[in-house]
């Protein structure tokens, strides 16, 4: 959808990028032709024409065409693949990306080609008169002009007008409304079946088998059951089954007179017969989801979304924000139906999938898949399938982390060692309360650790070595009295190793080398260690105090580098 239109292909968005029904058919010619060709190129020629063709085109059209325009502002996911309309350049990235449909803000999902008509080399504005050849596959909507020539398909519902010629070939069943008037010219072969409803006048030559002939009053007593299609006057009463479809006169008592104009309120469902007169809107998709009390489609989107902005913000769905987007669609496609923590939770994996660059991953099975999430490869869940671990370790991950992962509420274990994830670590990321293992090691992390980190009482492990983070040790490391292994080497870390560390008495691993550190580390610290003569719990303290020329000054490190 765009705004609040109808869904359509993506290509319909993006008609020059999805190369829409504008195809030239043959290769360009290295020369101009003197006479125009009967059929379009798929390519157009490398150079204008020397001179004005011989034969003049049948008519010309009403006016100019107007000038389609892709959105620079058009950021999307095609199978893990980040794309705009910049990046469809070729004819083979038409081919993959124009037909696709995707929503742009909160609008409708439209096909990518009319998100980026220039980059999908579709045309956006109609023709302003008929073909002189019929299109190779049919328009999404009837034209008001009949084609010269009739399609080889039949239309899924009948023309306003007759056609100037026959089909090619009869339909193998007859159409449900019969026409106003005959045919111009008999078909080839009669049909394989009588239609239901006779035919208002007699065709040009008989049948070879007669319909049932047509009553020439309505009947004095209502059927038993609803006719398939309208009776040409009312019945005297009414009958006991309501009709499926509306007469064309209105009915005596109990039925009301029509309307003059289309009701302002759309029906619940489409109707099986279209109206005589169009309504201002379409109806819309009947879809009931008793779990998020929504009664159409329209609804239960809304819904969707109001639910996930109270996890990602109330900005996340205004289209700059591709991988937000992508896990959006992917629970709408999908229509899932389930209690609001449940959403949540699908949303936030396949959430992590896209931020992540899933597509790009080594494994990625079942991932994104109508599989529940528990039974994605890496997702681990408790006996209420609730998440409590995601395992991704040396598995490829690029991206970042999505900070919607505090809110899966009884996560524990995050295990994404060496992969190739960056960005920084979510401020907020004290909001896992539940977190017992943070095992980041040999990424591509920036910036520092956050503040909030300290408020999970409950974290035992922090693993972070080989990054680019910066800045200096919190003194609120001491709040976390929990913690038995900390290793943060191989990063970009300044200042003085906090003296307030000598309050993690269950500390046993502190791997600290490698790093801008100076100073001395504390005796407090060194109190700690686990000798002969004391029973600490510090195993393993290693800093930068090896060298001529230490920058950390320490009497009791295990291991010293420099």
């Amino acid at each position: 959808r765009f705004n609040d239109g109808p869904l359509l292909p993506i290509k319909q968005f993006c008609p020059e990028a999805c190369n829409f029904d504008c195809s030239p058919t043959l290769p360009p010619t290295v020369e101009p032709h003197p006479l125009p060709t009967m059929i379009p190129t798929k390519l157009p020629s490398n150079s204008p024409s020397s001179s004005p063709t011989e034969t003049s085109t049948e008519s010309p059209t009403l006016g100019p065409t107007p000038l389609c325009r892709d959105n620079p502002k058009f950021v999307t996911r095609v199978e893990g693949t980040k794309i705009k309309c910049s990046s469809i350049d070729s004819q083979q990235s038409r081919e993959i990306y124009c037909h696709h449909k995707r929503r742009f803000k909160d609008g409708p999902l439209r096909p990518i080609k009319q998100h980026c008509p220039e980059a999908c080399l579709f045309d956006c504005s109609p023709t302003q008169s008929p073909t002189e050849h019929p299109s190779q596959s049919p328009s999404e909507s009837p034209t008001g002009i009949p084609t010269k020539f009739p399609t080889k398909v039949p239309s899924d519902s009948p023309s306003e007008g007759p056609t100037y010629d026959p089909t090619l070939a009869p339909t193998e069943y007859p159409t449900m409304p019969p026409t106003d008037s005959p045919t111009l010219s008999p078909t080839e072969g009669p049909s394989k079946f009588p239609p239901e409803p006779p035919t208002k006048s007699p065709s040009n030559g008989p049948s070879q088998s007669p319909s049932r002939p047509p009553t020439k009053t309505p009947t004095a007593d209502p059927t038993k059951l609803p006719t398939k299609v309208p009776s040409d006057s009312p019945s005297k009463g009414p009958t006991k089954s309501p009709t499926r479809s509306p007469t064309k006169e209105p009915s005596e008592p109990p039925s009301k007179p029509p309307t003059k104009k289309p009701t302002e309120s759309l029906t619940k469902s489409p109707t099986k017969i279209p109206s005589q007169d169009p309504s201002e809107s379409p109806s819309e998709p009947t879809f009931i989801c008793e779990a998020l009390a929504t009664k159409n489609y329209a609804e239960y989107e809304e819904k969707v979304k109001e639910i996930y902005r109270t996890v990602s913000g109330q900005n996340a769905f205004d289209g700059t924000d591709p991988d937000r987007m992508d896990a959006l669609n992917f629970i709408l496609d999908e229509g899932l139906c389930v209690d609001p923590p449940r959403m949540i939770q699908r949303y936030i994996s396949a959430l992590f999938y896209y931020s992540t660059e899933g597509e790009t991953w080594e494994e990625s099975v079942d991932w994104v898949s109508p599989k529940h999430e528990c039974d994605w490869n890496g997702i681990e869940c408790n006996d209420d399938l609730i998440i409590t671990r995601i395992n991704r370790d040396d598995n490829t991950l690029r991206g970042t982390l999505a900070f919607e992962l505090c809110d899966l509420p009884l996560l524990n274990r995050l295990d994404l060692d060496s992969n190739q994830i960056g960005g920084s670590i979510p401020d907020d990321i004290g909001r896992c309360q539940n977190l017992v293992s943070y095992d980041l090691d040999s990424n591509n992390l920036t910036g520092s650790i956050p503040e909030s980190i300290f408020n999970i009482q409950g974290l035992r492990s922090i693993d972070l070595d080989t990054n680019n983070l910066t800045g200096t040790l919190s003194r609120k490391f001491g709040n976390l009295v929990d913690l038995s292994y900390l290793s943060l080497f191989r990063n970009q870390f300044r200042g003085t190793i906090p003296v307030r560390m000598s309050l993690l008495k269950n500390l046993q691993i502190a791997y600290l080398e490698f790093n801008d550190f100076t100073g001395a580390v504390a005796k407090s610290i060194c109190d700690n260690l686990k000798t002969k003569d004391k029973g600490g719990n510090l195993q393993a303290l290693n800093t930068d105090c090896g060298g001529p020329n230490p920058e950390v000054s320490c009497v009791c490190c295990t291991q010293c580098f420099g």
